[in-house]
């Protein structure tokens, strides 16, 4: 439609040309939707589908024809081909953005060089330049299905690669773009997070299997390097450490007691923990330094070849002295997290990441109707992981995994930082985390969030992102074989010392103990108390009034304690405390499948059980995952108290400098002036506010500097 067009009745003009659809427009997500649907409007036959955080500089657009050239070929029409650029990331603003400008200016040039060479370059969405002929013929530059082709841009790639006949896909660096990317924590990890989703789609489509058939193997390799590969070994490295932990555990509790060294065959042999100790001096040594520095070899060669060795030097230096492990080891659990979720699960979206800046401080933990907060955002994918791997490692450390004579030093750095990232790196990359008004103001909303109108916020929370009551069944088969293995190999070390406990103390009781000692998952008891609680309101002469959901976890796992030790009061009365460290194991992975075994149960659709059973066991369901919750956001709340001590105060910038690598002006202690206001003669004056954290802000007439001179009144 334009000004040549007839006018209609109504004040409308006739269009001149119509778009005829085959059927509902809208498939995908947006962005693919409206790639495809420009083309037509487009001119010319080569297109650039580049992205809105992307921009061109001048003397880089001066170079456009060479980079048209690139389409030129002998004979007629233009070179079957999609040419890539580099880019030039502008957004490495304090420590998050400078890691991930770091990761994408490797990925968006060290490694497409690579991939270009190795035949395995494909589409990512960057400035890429495409004959437009040939990319209508393929149905266009993204595929538009929802889920499946949640990376919707990387499809073109692999549709134009599997057409063959001269298409080919370079990559030239003489031009490039600019390009921003997220600067907070949130938003990165929601970034890769949709990443890691569209990587699990990948796996299931066609055109992954026909490359798989239809490439050599150096290709393959590359394709497999670049895509699902990448996402796969971040999985990798996020289960080595646990699975490492475990079977640390597993070998150091199934020694022989001290106190009864008759257990052991052969009592002069080698220790159990100084048998694995050597197991993992030999895995995690010196070798360990050559994995980090094959880690920061692509970005330190490419700022070497833009700028200088001591500029590579000097970022390398400052990222891993701001603490980018943490982060990085954080990332590698959410994108594993995601990867794996979407294979066995399925269930991908897109997730707007926002792209804000990294200002804003985010709650410690939050109700859902004031936005939540990180502990909201992340118990599940890393909190309570990282809560069970430190118990795991203190149950270690009390069995004596460390009382070896060889040094475990980078195994213990590799677990240590793993710990830390997965508990505490959300909260040390959040801005003003540490401020004592903000410290403060978390207390409060974490009484708030657990025991404010009996426990109901934390119920909403729970029930909208973890029990999703009528979702239907969300288990799969590696969860089931993850558990009966951990079940399986608890459960044959506790067999086989109560089987040596009931042959020395025989009596007519040893089976009936045996059987309840192994087997018995300790929730006898808490059912119980929850059949009963209900009915207590009505005889305190409230009737109706549902108990607090605190009261209810305190009991549960007051009495899930309780029945713990009579099972396992024998091992404690012959002080076998290896074996009573088995026992409380598999009664918490008990607990933990009877738990999981309610929450499928009330995800399946179809009748539900008689109320009064039905509240009963959401009371029981409930009380535990509480406890849980307050268990572990109150262990990072008194870590987290540790830096609000040494960094909280108004004068300290420590954080700061670790967030935004500099110390800032928000703590710097301003002068209170007084300031003759116009039209108020000289009595009336305003004054200057410290807007710092731990002062009030009143409303002042005029924000006046410390050194700038008070205006004169009339």
């Amino acid at each position: 439609v334009d000004g040549r067009c007839a006018e209609e009745p109504g004040g409308r003009r006739k269009a001149k040309y119509r778009v005829e659809l085959p059927g509902y427009p809208i498939l995908g997500d947006g962005k693919s939707d409206n790639q495809n649907h420009a083309i037509i409007f487009s001119r010319g036959s080569i297109i650039q589908c580049i992205d809105a955080n992307q921009g061109g500089y001048f003397e880089q657009m001066l170079l456009l024809p060479c980079a048209l050239g690139e389409f030129r070929q002998e004979g007629p029409g233009l070179n079957p081909r999609i040419v890539g650029f580099a880019e030039h990331i502008t957004s490495d603003i304090g420590s998050l953005g400078d890691f991930a400008a770091g990761a994408e200016t490797a990925f968006g040039t060290v490694l497409q060089r690579c991939y270009s060479f190795l035949g395995g370059r494909m589409h990512y969405g960057h400035p890429d330049m495409m004959n437009k002929e040939f990319m209508i013929q393929q149905g266009g530059v993204s595929k538009a299905t929802k889920t499946v082709n949640l990376s919707e841009d990387i499809f073109a790639g692999m549709d134009f690669t599997l057409r063959g006949n001269g298409r080919n896909i370079v990559h030239r660096e003489y031009l490039h773009v600019a390009k921003g990317r997220d600067l907070g924590f949130n938003t990165i990890l929601t970034f890769f997070s949709k990443l890691s989703a569209g990587t699990g789609e990948q796996l299931l489509t066609r055109q992954v299997l026909r490359l798989g058939h239809e490439l050599d193997l150096p290709e393959f390799l590359t394709f497999y390097y670049a895509h699902a590969g990448f996402y796969l070994t971040q999985f990798f490295l996020s289960k080595s450490i646990p699975l490492l932990v475990f079977i640390w555990l597993v070998v150091v509790l199934d020694d022989p007691e001290q106190n009864f060294p008759a257990m052991d065959p052969d009592s002069k042999g080698t220790s159990g923990a100084t048998v694995i100790a050597t197991m993992l001096i030999t895995q995690f040594s010196k070798l360990l330094l050559l994995f980090i520095v094959a880690q920061l070899a692509p970005l330190f060669m490419q700022v070497w070849l833009e700028s200088s060795i001591v500029s590579a030097f000097l970022r390398v230096i400052k990222q891993i002295f701001t603490l980018a492990p943490l982060h990085f080891v954080f990332q590698a659990k959410v994108i594993g997290n995601y990867i794996t979720n979407e294979v066995t699960l399925g269930g991908a979206k897109y997730l707007p990441t926002g792209r804000g800046l990294p200002t804003t401080r985010r709650a410690f933990l939050r109700r859902l109707d004031k936005g939540g907060g990180l502990y909201n955002d992340y118990a599940v994918l890393a909190l309570y992981d990282g809560a069970q791997l430190l118990l795991a490692v203190l149950l270690v450390i009390l069995g004596g995994g460390l009382a070896v004579q060889l040094s475990l030093f980078w195994w213990l750095l590799a677990l240590g930082l793993t710990i830390c990232s997965w508990l505490l790196a959300p909260f040390i990359f959040n801005p003003y985390q540490f401020a004592h008004t903000h410290f403060r103001a978390d207390l409060g909303d974490w009484k708030e969030f657990f025991f404010d109108g009996k426990g109901r916020y934390w119920a909403e929370w729970y029930t909208k992102t973890r029990l999703l009551p009528g979702a239907g069944l969300r288990s799969s088969g590696v969860e089931i074989i993850k558990r009966g293995l951990f079940l399986g190999a608890w459960y044959t070390i506790l067999n086989q010392k109560v089987h040596m406990l009931t042959v020395i103390f025989s009596g007519s009781s040893r089976l009936i103990f045996s059987i309840g000692l192994v087997a018995m998952p300790p929730i006898g008891m808490s059912l119980v108390a929850c059949c009963i609680l209900p009915a207590l309101p009505s005889l305190w002469g409230q009737p109706g009034e549902p108990l607090a959901l605190g009261w209810s976890a305190l009991t549960v796992v007051l009495l899930d304690c309780l029945e713990t030790i009579l099972y396992l009061w024998k091992l404690i009365c012959v002080k076998w405390w290896k074996s009573f460290a088995v026992g409380l194991l598999l009664k918490f992975c008990l607990l933990s499948f009877c738990l999981e075994i309610c929450e499928c149960a009330f995800r399946l659709h179809g009748g539900s059980p008689p109320a009064w059973l039905r509240v009963r066991i959401n009371m029981w369901l409930h009380g535990h995952r509480m406890a849980q919750d307050i268990f572990v956001s109150s262990l990072i709340l008194a870590l987290l108290s540790v830096g609000a001590m040494c960094c909280g105060c108004d004068f300290c910038g420590l954080h700061n400098i670790l967030v935004y690598r500099d110390p800032g002006g928000v703590h710097k202690n301003q002068q209170a002036q007084a300031v003759p206001q116009r039209g108020e003669g000289r009595d009336g004056f305003s004054t200057f506010t410290d807007l710092s954290p731990g002062y009030s802000t009143a409303t002042p007439r005029r924000a006046v500097e410390a050194d700038e001179p008070p205006e004169e009144s009339e």
